[in-house]
């Protein structure tokens, strides 16, 4: 009997096995060409990203305390960090410029941290104090200073190597360059020009590069892994700065833990420029969700802890401590509304970014009653929080405008308005989820309005041209933006681009090029920070009396095709 064909067969079984050997390891450990020989014990990450104050909603600080001592109780080896937009948000954020926020950070025993767009929202001055306050490091590897003045980011690092065990682990931190136009861009400037660079330039190349030269000098200080932390979030609305495109762009990461996008991602594998699997993952916002990754001698893997109910007392007591200083005042009532208004859908899809809401009617309603003008307009990125059905407090209403602005009036032509609205609606789109993952088209910049109406045409391309810090400089091409009605009395005719409107909007729309909208920037003032956001949506609710019958859907002012 003729034995070679089993032979054959011994070989075919052989290379199998081989084959389900490597597809196992390379998911298992997504940079699949490093030496994992030096890992014996496990090494826990938790994460957390886009806190934004809210300190002890849901899980908060105190939860996310003894979940931290719960595994240190079994695992030694754990790392605490954050990655962005962890100050600013809700009022006790805004009331000490975040100074109330890192000591509860510090309380949690943060190791790492990174700047968010929204670390920038009280200033250089302030984001000095609070980075001098952090017992936390700040990592930034891709925003330098040319200024003459002082550098408020001196204390950063581009990275950190730390060792566990035998095990060293590169951390690396990434802010978006977004950040130039989506926090406030004159804090960036020295006058007038950009002193801050975040490495916007080439379309992505410029960061994506500085971001491999700390990845490759974590190796060469011999980290067997490196950990992005970001915060760049993913979706059309963030390109091309984002996490997914570093990934595609970089060698090297081993796992990206993202902010930015708000998006949920628990486990996620994405592709580097060589091929090779990624973890990525992302907690959402809000502290919903504790985020926990893992790296074992079996590769890496990542989780979301949701619904923790533990709290670590003393944590507990003292942030309660903090909110008794000022709880009288937060929790006078304003009224009772009749209606919910939100900033998200029945999904939970944040809108307020890609659409008309009914919080976003509600609330330029409010600017234009406090401040007589033809239209307003408001940044949905400065919408914040919803406004809920039954009894609303002022701390409801300084909520949901979380930055301190102040209301501003200029008078501008109807070019300028068409031009302004170009550019905010410029990444809108026709859907606004992707497979239910996350919302697309998102900008902060997209602008609620009131006393005006328009149409978005998403078939139509934009062509807005932005420079390097995201400001505008002029439309090269035809328009998306189709329809534009200013109100007169009761009725809505075409607007007239020669014709000058009273503009009203706040102060970082105005003032400030907010979001890259720099078109009213040179304008002569009619009224300068005449009244809060805040007075607005209190003197607005007291004249409605608590009747938001009107609000109970959207207007139609902002229609999508």
């Amino acid at each position: 009997m003729n034995k070679k064909p089993y032979i054959h067969y011994i070989i075919i079984a052989v290379l199998s096995l081989l084959l389900i050997f490597v597809c196992y390891y390379q998911y298992k450990n997504p940079a699949g060409s490093k030496d994992r020989s030096s890992l014996s014990d496990e090494i826990v990450i938790l994460f957390t990203n886009d806190v934004h104050c809210y300190v002890d909603q849901y899980i908060g600080y105190a939860g996310l305390a003894a979940y931290k001592e719960q595994i240190k109780k079994k695992n030694p080896n754990v790392i605490m960090v954050d990655c962005g937009d962890a100050i600013q948000g809700e009022h006790i954020g805004t009331i000490a410029q975040g100074e109330f926020i890192v000591d509860m950070m510090n309380k949690v025993g943060y190791d790492l941290a990174i700047l968010g767009n929204h670390e920038f929202d009280y200033g250089m001055g302030s984001l000095k104090t609070v980075i001098n306050r952090s017992k936390a490091k700040y990592l930034n590897c891709n925003i330098t200073y040319s200024g003459s003045q002082e550098n408020a980011l001196q204390k950063t690092a581009s990275y950190t190597v730390l060792t566990y065990g035998k095990t060293k682990l590169g951390f690396v931190g990434v802010t978006t360059p977004g950040s130039t136009n989506t926090s406030t861009p004159i804090y960036f400037q020295e006058n007038n020009l950009f002193v801050y660079d975040f490495k916007s330039h080439y379309n992505g190349k410029d960061l994506f590069d500085t971001v491999q030269k700390s990845v490759d000098d974590c190796i060469k200080e011999g980290a067997h892994y490196v950990i992005l932390l970001s915060h760049l979030g993913v979706g059309t609305g963030y390109e091309p700065y984002t996490s997914t495109n570093l990934i595609a762009n970089t060698t090297g990461i081993d796992a990206v833990l993202d902010g930015h996008s708000h998006t949920v991602i628990p486990f996620m594998l994405v592709k580097n420029k060589k091929g090779d699997n990624v973890v990525l993952t992302s907690t959402g916002e809000r502290l919903r969700n504790i985020g926990k990754l893992v790296i074992s001698p079996k590769g890496i893997s990542s989780e979301l802890l949701t619904n923790y109910k533990n709290k670590d007392k003393n944590l507990d007591e003292y942030i309660a401590s903090i909110r008794s200083t000022y709880k009288a005042e937060m929790q006078k009532v304003v009224g009772t509304s009749t209606t919910h208004l939100s900033i998200y859908d029945d999904r939970y899809v944040r809108l307020i970014r890609n659409r008309e809401t009914n919080l976003g009617d509600w609330c330029t309603d409010a600017l234009l009653y406090s401040c007589k003008g033809d239209i307003a307009l408001f940044n949905g990125g400065s919408i914040r929080s919803d406004i809920k059905k039954g009894t609303v407090t002022l701390g409801d209403l300084k909520d949901v405008n979380g930055f301190n602005n102040m209301i501003c009036k200029i008078s501008a032509t109807g070019q300028e308005i068409l031009d302004t609205l170009e550019m905010a609606y410029r990444k809108t789109m026709n859907v606004v989820t992707v497979d239910g993952k996350w919302s697309v088209g998102e900008f902060g910049g997209f602008l609620q309005v009131s006393g005006l109406k328009c149409t978005i045409d998403t078939t139509q391309p934009s062509y807005v041209i932005v420079d390097d810090n995201g400001m505008f400089e002029k439309i090269n091409g035809p328009r998306r933006v189709k329809d534009v009605m200013v109100k007169q009395g009761d009725e809505y005719v075409p607007i007239d681009p020669k014709k000058e409107y009273l503009v009203v909007s706040t102060e970082y729309l105005i003032k400030e090029s907010g979001d890259g909208i720099n078109n009213f920037c040179n304008h002569k003032l009619l009224e300068d920070c005449s009244v809060h956001v805040t007075q607005a949506y209190i003197d607005y609710f007291k004249h409605l009396n608590g009747d938001f019958t009107a609000y109970e859907q959207p207007q139609g002012r902002i229609t999508i095709k």
